[in-house]
């Protein structure tokens, strides 16, 4: 470490000003390579967040359209099974025929789970359950529907129509009632069809189409308006509104801020804190009266008001969790992390040479500056220095009307300390002058050697210059000097003096002429005397 520091030292170069520029050079790199890769960052999720958005808004359509399609479905069977029934009770065909053509429809359809004709009295014509996917008869009961809602709603609409209800329990088993009226051949109603469906074909269209087993996917939901799981996350939190313990079980308590526009709007997007939300809004009434109205089974245009067809929608949801949207992206950034920090390492090797060279270079800058303007034996200003500086400041006297006195000095007897002592105590006499006219001079006067022994000094003050006491400074600074250095040599100087004053033209040249002439003048009376 030491040697590290000498060579900075040798170098012009302090420590601390090193490690100053390196945090500056280090920092403001640092700052814009965090910038770029905030950019990059937030750019490719943004772009990411798009594309999770358009595919999110196709998927939630693609599966409103195939639970629309199922559910379309689901309405022609009712309906045909409204024509076989209406055969079934007013041609008079035996039973055997009627589970015939029952098991010969149905089929696989094992979602219909029972189907029950009730007379215009509300006793119970037949009543059919699918058991391993074979209708079964059952024995019928002497229970009256007469008071039944489904019945009671079913029996007040029109031939070709199918009610819809909403979801209830049937053996502890969520089911939807699918009903229309049976009538005779004179278009007269006699009886009703209710059919108990249980979803199956709208949870495999999430299974199979859009269901993956992997947490990298997003998840698909169906609730009711009333924020209940149809379709939850979780099989025991789902139709809260049929099972006691499951009434705190909503998507509005788990996902607020989204139940808040989801309750509003028919479709849309929003994302909150959780992530992603994707709607769309499924009228299952509504779409019941569309369905039978473009069946072939004849239709009463009649309209039933006990029905209100958007009273009861289901909202399918998309869901993407927060840390899915930007998967990728997150991904990227800590790839750009990895690279960042090897670029980090790199930055701090070159900001410290970057610090350094930088630093050498305005050192030597500054030494050339002031190689330019001063004298190198003694660290007054040389003549240009000088000139440039009493210039400028005459500039500002003439101005602010300064008073200043320009010292003009000459080494008494310089040649003879060459001559006799050698040149290079001739300079080490050059310098002690020097260092004599910076202790009798202030700071803020302008010093300089213009010659090989003739030094100036340039004095500015706001009042006239006492010139006799500084002369007697100086003359008391050399008395001193002499009797420390001790030489076989008395160091003096011949002193010329010219004066500024304000309001009078006059260039440095002029002063210095003035002076100079009356330098030698003291000179040649020192001489003399």
């Amino acid at each position: 470490m030491t040697l590290k520091f000498s060579r900075l030292e040798d170098e012009g170069i302090r420590t601390s000003s090193l490690i100053k520029r390196f945090l500056f050079i280090f920092i403001s790199t640092l700052a814009i390579l965090t910038g770029i890769t905030t950019v990059i960052y937030l750019s490719s999720a943004r772009n990411e967040l798009l594309l999770i958005e358009n595919q999110e808004l196709k998927n939630t359509s693609a599966i409103s359209k195939l639970i629309v399609k199922s559910f379309d479905s689901s309405v022609s069977d009712v309906l045909f099974l409204g024509e076989i029934s209406s055969r079934y009770i007013y041609e008079h065909k035996n039973e055997a025929k009627f589970l015939e053509e029952i098991s010969s429809f149905l089929g696989n359809k094992d979602y219909y789970t029972k189907i029950t004709i009730i007379g215009s009295d509300g006793r119970v014509l037949s009543q059919i359950v699918m058991e391993k996917k074979e209708p079964i008869r059952v024995q019928l009961n002497k229970k009256n529907f007469k008071d039944n809602p489904d019945y009671i709603k079913t029996f007040g609409i029109g031939r070709g129509h199918v009610y819809v209800s909403d979801f209830q329990l049937d053996d502890g088993v969520p089911v939807i009632i699918f009903g229309t009226p049976v009538v005779d051949n004179n278009r007269q109603k006699k009886a009703v069809l209710l059919v108990n469906y249980n979803c199956k074909p709208v949870y495999d269209i999430f299974r199979i189409t859009f269901e993956h087993k992997t947490e990298k996917n997003p998840s698909y939901y169906i609730i009711n308006d009333e924020g209940y799981w149809i379709k939850g996350p979780k099989r025991e939190d789902e139709f809260g509104f049929l099972f006691s313990n499951r009434k705190e079980k909503r998507f509005d308590y788990v996902y607020p801020e989204a139940w808040k526009k989801i309750a509003i709007d028919q479709t849309g997007q929003i994302f909150t804190k959780e992530g992603l939300f994707t709607f769309t809004t499924f009228y299952p009434i509504a779409r019941a009266e569309k369905a039978s109205e473009q069946s072939d089974v004849e239709f009463d245009n009649t309209p039933s008001n006990q029905i209100k067809s958007f009273d009861y929608c289901w909202k399918i949801i998309s869901f993407v969790p927060k840390n899915l949207c930007t998967i990728q992206s997150t991904t990227r950034l800590k790839e750009f992390l990895l690279y960042d920090t090897a670029l980090v390492l790199l930055f701090i090797v070159i900001s410290w040479i970057m610090a350094r060279i930088t630093l050498k270079k305005e050192y030597a800058e500054k030494i050339l500056a002031q190689l330019s303007v001063t004298d190198v034996l003694t660290s007054l200003y040389n003549r240009r220095g000088f000139f440039l500086l009493a210039e400028q400041q005459l500039r500002i006297a003439e101005r602010i009307e300064e008073h200043m006195a320009l010292f003009f000095m000459d080494v008494d007897d310089f040649k003879n300390i060459n001559d006799i002592y050698g040149h290079q105590e001739g300079d080490r006499a050059l310098q002690t002058i020097a260092d004599t006219l910076k202790k009798t001079f202030r700071e803020s006067d302008i010093l300089g050697r213009i010659g090989g022994d003739e030094f100036v000094a340039l004095v500015i003050q706001g009042s006239p210059v006492d010139t006799e006491t500084m002369l007697r400074r100086l003359q008391a600074n050399l008395d001193i000097s002499n009797q420390n250095n001790k030489k076989d040599y008395k160091l003096s100087v011949s002193v010329g003096v010219a004066y500024y004053q304000p309001g009078h033209k006059q260039t440095i040249d002029n002063l210095i002429s003035v002076a100079d002439k009356l330098m030698y003048a003291n000179k040649r009376l020192k001489k003399k005397n």
